[in-house]
């Protein structure tokens, strides 16, 4: 493998510039197939079939002169998967060995056999490819039909043979002509995500200097040019619909509006994925003309996977978030969409499911062929702060979300990128007073907002103080950066939650029944099972603090059911080291936070690294809740159950009704029977019902149900 590696350059390791066809056959290369046992008719045979481009075997057996049954007798069956009248090498590296093994004479001959076999069988564009192979000197006669060949190839989304065939085509052609394979080439390239080669192709046909006047398709050459040399400056909006066509341009403008959406309207922007599903998946390298006639590119489905991913992650389904991104992250430039969003999206996605990056995203960042864009390196500071949650290193995670929120502002609340609470981490690392003046700032960002879905801030002129969820002095420019890329407006729910959140961090024991409502009802409106988990454990800290065991445990339990449905299993273990840690939910009341220091090993809140072996433990019982004192009567508690679930009244009775909103509410079975004061089994009897009648499956799903009408 080293070896193969000195024999490429940067560009191909990365992938911003097409691997060789084959690829060389190095030492370790050989001493991995071994010795092949062939005669002279087998390498004859192996070589037709390592530089065929139509996978036919009545082509292969016609064209190397041989007959089936001596094939498969033969030593060259045995490198040979036949099935269905059609051949595979049995591995790339054998054809990579023969292809290497075979010298100048053999595979001219090879390609004179296969011009022949395909011009019998009225295939001339195939005929044509091989002949052109087969000419030692250019011809420029072949030049014209090659280019248009190599078009065919780029509509169809064949990009890689586009490439291909361009290439070649230039390498016969002249002045105009040559110019214009340049192009086609350059095209190709950078719909593949070889930007690199996009760069050096489409510089020769915009600047041909053996020719005397523009080009034909210089013009287009041009464009293209200027959304590669964007994509390496890591801009955002590098890539709009109008510089695609067909399902390329579907697909980018789905991925633009996904995007757009995500803060606000979640549900359209899932509308609008689903119209282009049907889409065909780019075609990886391979044959001739196989597949559907159009395909999307690769460049174009890794945007339209990054938004795909994103918009799971909104929801809260962290499963498929990463499921998505991990198919997309081995097969597609995903580090060129969007300014490398997908890379601030696969580092989240590694630490809240597994706590630590795996290879893969170590990979992904390193084939980034240039720059990415501010919110993407504002992203790799709340990264470390999510690290430093882990170790407990409450004033040191604040830190890095503040200084994160400064050179992302909004445009990182906006993505949804799996977040702590920085005022919640203040309340732990003991920091009173830090977190009350992080708390008024961030009031300050949403109360000219409440109401009103509009936008304060940078893009309308309201105040410009930060916490993390609100821009900090780089905002502007981050939000100019990334507006153009289809973001507008702020992030008016993601605020609401944070300020609901902090308020539930900051509660005392008068106002916390009030303020978990209402980060309850906050929430629910996001309509992310990951944030509602969130929630719950932030709910579970500010009950413990305030010596209310029963609350603490429960709202846990509740944190932990949520973190293990949306696949957050690092946060899933976090709950579980709490619970199993002595002191978090204490028998007797008190302050359970320290009163200073961001070290690890403070009494139930320095929960071990999500990674680290778990204790064995039995399950914990599940306690009953304690109340908190009365709160006073100043200011009615919003019941957010009567507002989302009175469209049900005609399908529940009124006893199901009450225990539906008291649910969705966020109470546990435990909270709605004291509240009822019925038993905990005639609340479980009541809620299978309610579960049956309205065709979900489990709280949350009642939740989202009652939240989106």
């Amino acid at each position: 493998m080293d070896q193969t590696a000195r024999m490429l350059d940067e560009e191909h390791l990365v992938g911003t510039a097409l691997m060789p066809d084959p690829l060389p056959a190095a030492r370790a290369v050989r001493e991995a197939v071994g010795p092949l046992g062939l005669d002279d008719e087998a390498r004859r045979v192996l070589l037709v079939a390592a530089v065929a481009v139509v996978d036919r075997t009545e082509l292969l057996l016609a064209a190397s002169g041989t007959d089936i049954d001596t094939l498969m007798a033969g030593p060259a069956g045995r490198h040979l998967h036949l099935v269905g009248g059609r051949f595979r090498f049995h591995h790339p590296r054998i054809r990579s060995v023969v292809h290497d093994d075979a010298d100048l004479a053999s595979r001219t001959a090879a390609h004179v056999a296969l011009a022949e076999v395909h011009r019998k069988a009225d295939e001339p564009l195939i005929a044509m490819w091989h002949t052109a192979l087969s000419t030692l000197a250019g011809d420029p006669l072949l030049a014209d039909g090659l280019v248009e060949l190599a078009e065919q190839h780029l509509a169809r989304g064949d990009v890689h043979r586009a490439h291909e065939v361009a290439r070649e085509a230039a390498s016969h052609g002249t002045d105009r002509v040559r110019a214009r394979a340049f192009a086609v080439a350059g095209r190709a390239a950078l719909w593949a995500g070889h930007v690199h080669d996009a760069v050096v192709y489409l510089r020769r046909a915009t600047s041909p200097s053996d020719s005397t006047a523009p080009a034909a398709g210089a013009p287009d050459a041009a464009r293209s040019l200027g959304i590669a040399l964007a994509l390496l400056d890591g801009r955002p909006d590098a890539v709009v619909p109008e510089d695609a066509a067909g399902p390329d341009r579907a697909a980018i403008a789905a991925a633009r509006k996904t995007i757009r959406l995500l803060d606000g309207a979640p549900g359209e922007a899932s509308a609008i994925l689903s119209e282009v599903a049907e889409l065909a998946p780019a075609r990886p390298p391979g044959w001739w003309f196989d597949g559907p006639d159009e395909a999307m590119t690769p460049l174009a489905e890794a945007h339209l996977r990054v938004a795909q991913s994103y918009l799971a992650l909104r929801l809260g389904n962290i499963s498929e978030a990463a499921s998505v991104l991990d198919d997309a992250v081995e097969r597609l430039p995903v580090a060129l969409a969007f300014g490398g969003l997908g890379i601030a999206l696969a580092r989240r996605l590694d630490l809240v499911r597994d706590g630590h990056l795996r290879r893969a995203t170590t990979a992904l960042e390193a084939s980034v062929p240039g720059q990415v864009a501010p919110v993407v390196r504002a992203a790799t500071l709340g990264d470390r702060a999510q690290t430093a949650v882990f170790d407990g290193r409450w004033v040191e995670a604040a830190t890095l979300l503040g200084l994160a929120a400064e050179r992302g502002g909004d445009e990182l609340r906006r993505l949804w990128l799996p977040t702590p609470d920085p005022v919640e981490l203040l309340v732990l690392a003991g920091q009173d007073r830090a977190a009350r003046r992080s708390h008024e700032r961030l009031r300050l960002r949403v109360l000219p907002s409440v109401g009103s879905d509009t936008t304060t801030g940078p893009y309308s002129g309201g105040p410009a103080h930060t916490s993390h969820a609100g821009a900090g002095p780089g905002a502007p420019q981050a939000g100019a950066t990334m507006s153009s890329a289809g973001f507008s407006g702020g992030p008016m729910r993601r605020r609401r939650l944070d300020l609901a959140r902090a308020e539930l961090a900051l509660a005392d024991a008068s106002g916390v029944n009030r303020a978990r409502e209402r980060a309850v009802e906050a929430s629910l409106r996001v309509g992310s099972t990951f944030e509602r988990g969130l929630t719950e454990l932030v709910a579970a800290r500010s009950f413990a603090r305030l010596g209310l065991p029963g609350d603490a445990a429960a709202h846990l339990l509740g944190a932990h059911e949520l973190f293990e449905e949306s696949g957050a299993k690092a946060w899933q273990h976090i709950t579980e080291q709490a619970l199993a840690t002595p002191g978090f939910v204490r028998e007797a009341p008190g302050p359970v936070v320290a009163a200073s220091g961001d070290g690890a090993g403070r009494a139930g809140e320095a929960p071990p690294r999500p990674d680290a072996g778990r204790p064995r433990r039995e399950p914990p019982a599940r306690p009953v809740p304690t109340e908190a004192p009365a709160e006073p009567s100043g200011g009615p508690v919003i019941d957010i159950g009567e507002e989302l679930c009175g469209q049900w009244s005609d399908l529940l009775t009124e006893r199901e009704l009450d225990v539906a909103r008291l649910v969705v509410q966020g109470r546990t079975n435990r909270q709605v029977a004291a509240n009822l004061y019925v038993s905990v089994r005639t609340v479980e009897v009541h809620l299978g019902r309610v579960f049956r009648k309205l065709g979900v499956r489990s709280r949350t799903e009642l939740a989202v149900l009652a939240l989106r009408g």
